[in-house]
C-alpha cells in the first residue's frame, strides 16, 4: 500500500478506535464550509471522553488526517485511489450517523401527556409539509448521485450541543437547516429554515416549525430516510 506516514501507527488501526459508542456530540460534514472551491472534504466528528476527528482532504493532494482532542495525532498523505481506506472512512460515517439515530428511539417511542384531538390534526398536516419538503431533498440528492460537476454540501449534527446544552438533531443541506428538538416533556419540536440560496444562516425566521406530540415517530421516519439517502449519496467512491 502506498502511503506516506508521519508516524508508526497504522491508519486500519485508527479507523478501528474510531468508536461512536458513549459519545454525548456527533458531527459529519461533506464539503461545507470550505475555503477553495476546488478542494473536496468529508470530517467526521464524535465528542465523549475525548473529542475525536477524521478529517479526509483532496484538493492537489489527498490527505487523512486523524486529531484527538483538536490535536493531529496521525497524518497521511494517500497516493492513488486507496479503496480500502475510503471505505473505511465510509463505514466511519454510517455507523456514527446510525449511532445518533439509535439513541434516540427510546424517546421517540415515549408518549407525551396531555396530548389532545387538536394535537394529532396539526401534526397530520405538519408531516403532509415535511413529507413533500424532504421528497424534494431526496430527489435532489440522487440527482448528485455520479455527477461529478455537482458538489454535494451538507452537514449532520446530533447529541447534546455543547453549545446550549440542548438535545438536538440537526441537518444542514442544499438552502433547509433543519432542527429537530429533543424537549424535556418528550414531545418534539422541529424548525426549519430555508435560506433560498443566500448562504447558510442567512434566515432568521423559520420558514416553518411544529411541535409533535402525538406522532413522533413517523416524523422521525422521515428525517432518518434522508440521513440515508445523503449518507450513500455522500459517499467517497
Amino acid at each position: 500500500m502506498s502511503v506516506w506516514n508521519f508516524f508508526s501507527r497504522k491508519p486500519h488501526d485508527l479507523f478501528l478506535e474510531f468508536n461512536p459508542l458513549g459519545s454525548q456530540w456527533s458531527m459529519v460534514t461533506w464539503n461545507f464550509d470550505l475555503d477553495s472551491p476546488k478542494k473536496r472534504q468529508r470530517t467526521v466528528e464524535i465528542h465523549g471522553s475525548k473529542n475525536n476527528l477524521i478529517q479526509w482532504i483532496k484538493n492537489n493532494k489527498t490527505e487523512l488526517t486523524f486529531f484527538e482532542n483538536k490535536k493531529v495525532i496521525q497524518k497521511f498523505r494517500l497516493q492513488g485511489h486507496q479503496e480500502e481506506l475510503l471505505d473505511l472512512l465510509n463505514i466511519s460515517i454510517h455507523s456514527t450517523i446510525k449511532y445518533c439515530i439509535e439513541q434516540n428511539q427510546e424517546f421517540m417511542l415515549t408518549p407525551v401527556s396531555g396530548a389532545i384531538t387538536s394535537d394529532l390534526q396539526a401534526e397530520t398536516r405538519a408531516l403532509q409539509w415535511v413529507q413533500v419538503s424532504f421528497g424534494t431533498l431526496m430527489k435532489a440528492l440522487e440527482n448528485l448521485r455520479g455527477n461529478n460537476d455537482l458538489i454535494l454540501t451538507a452537514a449532520f449534527f446530533s447529541g447534546i450541543n455543547p453549545e446550549g446544552n440542548e438535545r438536538v438533531l440537526r441537518v444542514i443541506i442544499f438552502n433547509l437547516d433543519i432542527f429537530y428538538y429533543f424537549r424535556e416533556d418528550y414531545s418534539l419540536q422541529i424548525v426549519v429554515f430555508d435560506d433560498k440560496n443566500l448562504g447558510q444562516g442567512s434566515s432568521k425566521t423559520p420558514s416553518f416549525q411544529q411541535r409533535i406530540k402525538v406522532t413522533k415517530p413517523q416524523f422521525y421516519d422521515e428525517i432518518i430516510k434522508m440521513l440515508h439517502t445523503l449518507a450513500k449519496v455522500g459517499e467517497i467512491i
